[in-house]
């Protein structure tokens, strides 16, 4: 029973190169069902783990790295594909990376070695997930209607995007002003 989160998280972390083989053959139905059974996974290997109270260092690693790997390959092939704007795919891989870039500077300059996740930033982890589904249901199914639907979405991802990053540059420099172990919101 130990084992099934961390099989379920690895699963998703492989099937980042078998999604971006299948989007470059465009096969965007079969894209859009293992997107969706990743999502299935990422339930349920957090569920399991809470369910038997499996939780181990290597699933708190790897849990929320499949979920970034998967999200991150998703942007870079389809905006090489041209299924979202390039300007939106530089926004979100620009501000993981200042979020990397700023929480490995507080690591090494300010001793800090927890840096959690904004109630913005998974706010905007929620758009990207929902745009990018209807990225892939647009390419699966062409209909107005999806289209429409991804343009709300795309909206709504950089807006949520450019806050959350605001967000964290914010809660970074307020880290950096502290000492670690002092409460910052």
């Amino acid at each position: 029973m130990q084992q099934i989160p961390l099989f379920l998280t690895s699963l998703r972390l492989f099937s980042s190169p078998v999604l971006a083989w299948l989007l470059f053959q465009s096969r965007f139905r079969e894209s859009l069902l293992l997107v969706f059974l990743a999502g299935i996974t990422d339930w349920l290997d957090g569920w399991t783990a809470r369910k038997f109270r499996v939780s181990g260092r290597a699933g708190v690693i790897l849990d929320p790295l499949a979920d970034k790997v998967l999200l991150v390959t998703l942007f870079v092939v389809l905006g090489l594909l041209g299924l979202l704007p390039l300007w939106m795919l530089f926004l979100s891989i620009g501000r993981d990376l200042i979020i990397v870039t700023g929480a490995l500077l507080l690591r090494l300059l300010r001793g800090y070695r927890q840096f959690l996740p904004s109630m913005w930033g998974k706010v905007s982890t929620f758009f990207q997930i929902v745009f990018i589904f209807l990225v892939l249901t647009h390419a699966a199914f062409p209909h107005r209607f999806f289209w429409y639907l991804q343009e709300l979405a795309l909206f709504l991802t950089a807006f949520f995007t450019i806050l959350s990053g605001g967000d964290y540059i914010r809660r970074g420099m307020e880290m950096a002003r502290s000492r670690p172990g002092e409460g910052i919101g």
